[in-house]
């Protein structure tokens, strides 16, 4: 029912309700960005570590609300009108063009905390599909809200799983009290709690079905004085503490990478890629992908078993071990970067895509998977190409291991990340527009065909930012056999797990996931600083190079310039 909530469809009115504790928020929001540093290898206390503590506010940290009338037509028409303090503010969208109203008296509203796509009412209830991927769900027994028939749920963050969303980012809450309408989907009720204490609260109190006033289009139209509402992707920039530090770790990343691979044919240290020789070609897809109108909502069971894929702490079977190969087109996938993000990092992802970009490549690689858990895996790659990444990534559920190619980085345990760890939870479907669903048989397999677009004003979920997708689900396990995503009618980027084994989700042994590190390889710390562990990697001078500039960016200078001034003096003297 979450998932087939249609918000789109439905004609209604109704009054929305929503509370905030702004001081359990802003603690909140400083214990997540927190972990989150922790996830990305900041390692608290060490010189790299940003000041994630936001400082006590008056004016935030206080108990919010406000009040709104809500009126929803089919066809993506809505119009939501603030009220009381919040009077003379509305959003709205006509259909084509979302829109906003903002007189400058009006009060402003706290931080809803929820992701606002263009013409996308209410998010927090009105989308609740994008629970599944992140929450373990308990259905209570039938309620009654609103005068309407619904069903209790009560959501906790997911734990144990790989590929979910609570993997990737820390979870923002204890758990989430639903109450979910019987006949639509859509939640009537959204009350969440962190440590203990009530966080917020969204509500429908009353909800009037097919009310005459959502056939006169003009109450859709947007008003006098309002602006309209640009996509996300289309913004001119970003902000914040945790862009800033993205950012900063991709340019110096793209800066070196760059340099790397403009250079390193010609320096000490260059490996070429194992196992590989020239450059790959995209195969052919076989079955092709399905057509727009090909096949209705995927079934229940299959939308179940994406649910369940990735729990390694149930009893569902689950991938134990797998061959992974991934095709990139190079070329397609960093064309589609925009240019405010290419001058992301001091200029370093620019100055990565300027290389790239320069050559059409179809990128290989290849490799071996075990996993046991979100922190028990072993990735090795047999052969890559276009990346001087490290050729194994471990995982013990105590430490982390990344192996170079005469080196090893090690630290403390991180979930399993990216876009294998996406093959095999595939639960950040459930995020996103799917169709299909039809059985077939792949490598040996018996799966489920399924074409993927964009979810409803949701960001992007899986290892793609390509639509639309198109995806074979492992009948057994609800792992990606194959996932394809598409460039206009060409494939841009191709993973695909094979020989895949399968056992119940119960514990694993740790000793199988310590990598035999080979006599002679040097053994680093991690600092705690990825602006600079992740220099360890490049080989040579490029990486002596990349590592100072590291050292310099974190020193308050500019890391890239300094790479660039680096390798252009070793250019001269080649």
């Amino acid at each position: 029912m979450l998932y087939r909530a249609d918000w789109t469809r439905l004609s209604l009115s109704a009054e929305v309700r929503f509370e905030q504790d702004g001081d359990l928020a802003r603690r909140r929001e400083n214990a997540v960005r927190t972990e989150s540093m922790r996830r990305m290898g900041f390692r608290p206390g060490s010189p790299g570590m940003p000041d994630v503590e936001q400082e006590p506010d008056a004016e935030r940290d206080v108990y919010h609300r406000w009040h709104a009338a809500l009126l929803i037509a089919p066809g993506r028409r809505y119009r939501l009108e603030y009220e009381g303090d919040h009077g003379g503010r509305a959003d709205g969208s006509d259909g084509e063009q979302a829109w906003t109203l903002r007189p400058p008296d009006a009060a402003p509203l706290p931080p809803r905390d929820f992701e606002n796509g263009p013409g996308l009412p209410v998010p927090a209830l009105f989308r609740p599909a994008g629970l599944l991927a992140r929450f373990t769900l308990d259905v209570g027994g039938p309620v009654t809200a609103c005068g309407r028939e619904a069903i209790a749920v009560t959501a906790v963050p997911r734990h144990g799983a790989v590929g979910s969303g609570t993997s990737r980012r820390p979870p923002a809450c204890d758990r989430v009290e639903l109450i979910v309408d019987a006949e639509t989907g859509i939640l009537l009720r959204r009350e969440e709690t962190f440590e203990g204490q009530l966080l917020t609260l969204f509500e429908l109190t009353t909800v009037t079905m097919s009310p005459p006033e959502a056939d006169d289009p003009a109450r859709f139209a947007p008003p006098a004085g309002s602006r309209p509402v640009r996509d996300p992707e289309d913004a001119p920039g970003r902000s914040g503490l945790g862009w800033q530090v993205a950012a900063n770790a991709a340019g110096l990343a793209a800066g070196g990478l760059g340099a790397w691979l403009r250079l390193a044919p010609h320096l000490p240290g260059h490996r070429p890629a194992a196992g590989a020789s020239g450059l790959a070609a995209m195969p052919s897809p076989e079955p092709g992908p399905l057509d727009p109108g090909d096949g209705p909502l995927p079934s229940d069971d299959l939308l179940g078993l994406l649910y369940r894929s990735g729990q390694y702490d149930g009893d569902d079977p689950q991938v134990r071990g797998a061959a992974v190969r991934r095709w990139n087109d190079t070329k397609a996938v960093w064309g589609q970067v925009p240019g405010t993000f290419r001058a992301a990092g001091h200029g370093g992802v620019g100055y990565l895509l300027d290389t790239v970009t320069r050559k059409e490549t179809v990128t290989l690689s290849t490799g071996q998977l075990r996993i046991g858990g979100p922190e028990l895996y072993y990735l090795d790659y047999s052969s890559w190409q276009g990346s001087p990444g490290p050729l194994v990534m471990a995982c013990d559920g105590e430490q982390y291991w990344g192996i170079h190619e005469n080196r090893a980085r090690v630290g403390p345990a991180r979930p399993m990340a990216g876009d294998i760890a996406s093959l095999v939870g595939s639960s950040w479907l459930l995020g996103e527009r799917l169709s299909g669903g039809v059985e077939i048989t792949y490598h040996g397999r018996r799966g489920y065909h399924l074409r993927v677009t964009r979810g409803d004003g949701a960001a992007h979920a899986g290892p793609t930012m390509f639509y639309p997708a198109d995806a074979i689900v492992d009948a057994e396990t609800g792992s990606l056999l194959r996932l394809i995503a598409y460039d206009g009618d060409a494939p841009a980027e191709w993973w695909e797990l094979d020989g895949v084994t399968t056992e119940p989700g119960d514990t694993a042994d740790p000793a199988g996931f310590r990598p035999h590190i080979p006599p002679g390889t040097r053994v680093v710390e991690e600092s705690g600083d990825p602006l600079v562990d992740a220099t360890m990697g490049i080989p040579g001078l490029t990486g002596t190079a990349a590592h100072a500039a590291a050292v310099a960016f974190r020193r308050g200078t500019d890391a890239v310039s300094a790479a660039r001034s680096f390798l252009d003096d070793l250019r001269g003297h080649r």
